[in-house]
């Protein structure tokens, strides 16, 4: 399984996140002073109280920094101190930056910019939660730590594939640690900016649980409210609901609408050409509708690869499956960065945030099984219910 929703893509989205949060409320300034080492200077990238992305630079003076601006809660930012003349290579970028939260009034910062650990900051009390939650994970973080070099060391893209899977074991422990956390911190920022992250990985009902225990004034945050679209999202793609439509221009330029396929049974498989399990599980859907077409058996493959359509026709044509319907997922991400509805992807019809993940519909047109993600069985359970049906 492959989380759509990668790490650099949630700092990629980071002003999107938090600029939820940020209007409609007093202003209120907050102020970070201290004393770092070995730095020149400092960024730091928060969104305002006016719902504003700032990118704040000020040097650094006899080890002394003097940060303020204005927000009206406690808010998500990110900190890098860089050297005179220094260049820092895109790749590097993130891994120099830090994660901390501001909070209105005054807070301290010291440490060294040479070694992020050993910063540490007074005076925030969700900066304090965080920091409890990364002590907890660090004893795990440390034990993956030699899978992730080798990951990092490994170009092809296939056995890449094999190593992140080993990650999986050490993820799940991460998982739990956190999901506990969010229960024992129900109204904590930390709980609910992470929760727009941790959402795909989890499990409906947890993800409900958690959206649950926020009180009146948390859940009547924007960012609250929006993860309540997300948990619905979900719901419309579980069985028992009635399957949402789509209409779309085919991989032959042909027309193609769900609507067409009432009276049949239709597996609607979410996947992409660099998706690797995806890949690997082709054979496994050839065999299923090799045995089922002739009985009434559909399959129309929705694909992650808007922004690679030549990428997306070789997979189909490597993988021998343009036996079946392919069409494009419709994501449009000047949309999706702009938070404005997109009524075109196909994916959030459906709620689905991690490839490969399979939805499937009767001839009423309802859903009746999802197998792939955290919400669904198995390819097993799916060829259970396909003889069921259909022997």
């Amino acid at each position: 399984m492959r989380t759509k929703n990668f790490i650099g893509l949630l700092l990629l989205l980071f002003p999107y996140y938090h600029s939820f949060a940020q209007t409609g409320q007093s202003k209120k300034q907050f102020v970070l002073n201290g004393t770092v080492k070995s730095a020149d200077s400092v960024l730091l990238y928060y969104t305002d109280a006016s719902g504003k992305y700032i990118h704040l630079a000020k040097p650094i003076l006899n080890h002394r920094i003097f940060l303020k601006g204005f927000i009206n809660e406690p808010v998500n930012a990110r900190i890098l101190f860089k050297n005179k003349g220094e260049v820092i290579p895109e790749r590097k970028f993130w891994e120099r930056m830090t994660e901390i939260y501001l909070e209105p009034g005054q807070m301290t910062l010291s440490g060294s910019a040479s070694d992020l650990k050993s910063l540490k900051i007074t005076g925030s009390k969700s900066q304090n939660e965080l920091e409890d939650l990364n002590a907890r994970i660090a004893p795990v973080r440390k034990e993956m730590q030699p899978v992730l070099e080798a990951l990092d060391k490994e170009k092809d893209h296939e056995k890449a594939a094999e190593i992140r899977d080993q990650l999986e074991p050490y993820n799940d422990r991460i998982k739990k640690i956190t999901y506990d956390f969010f229960i024992g911190h129900p109204n904590s920022y930390v709980t609910m900016d992470m929760m727009r992250f941790y959402i795909s990985r989890m499990k409906l009902d947890s993800a409900k649980r958690v959206y649950n225990s926020f009180n009146a004034q948390m859940k009547n945050k924007p960012a609250a409210r929006e993860l309540s679209k997300e948990i619905n999202k979900i719901e419309l793609g579980m069985p028992g609901n009635m399957a949402a439509g789509f209409s779309k221009t085919d991989i032959n330029d042909k027309p193609l609408s769900l609507g067409d396929f009432k009276g049949k049974y239709v597996i609607v498989d979410f996947w992409a050409s660099w998706c690797v399990p995806c890949r690997k599980g082709n054979p496994h859907l050839i065999r299923l509708y090799n045995t089922y077409n002739s009985k009434g058996l559909e399959i129309i493959g929705i694909s992650d690869d808007d922004s690679n359509h030549g990428a997306w026709k070789k997979a189909v044509e490597q993988d021998k499956i343009g036996i079946w319907h392919h069409v494009l997922r419709g994501l449009n991400m000047d949309l999706r960065m702009k938070n404005l509805p997109n009524p075109e992807d196909i994916s959030e019809k459906y709620g689905i945030s991690s490839l490969p993940t399979k939805i499937l519909i009767d001839p009423a047109g309802k859903i009746i099984g999802r197998y792939g993600d955290n919400n669904g069985g198995s390819d097993q359970d799916l060829d259970k219910k396909l003889e069921e049906l259909l022997k």
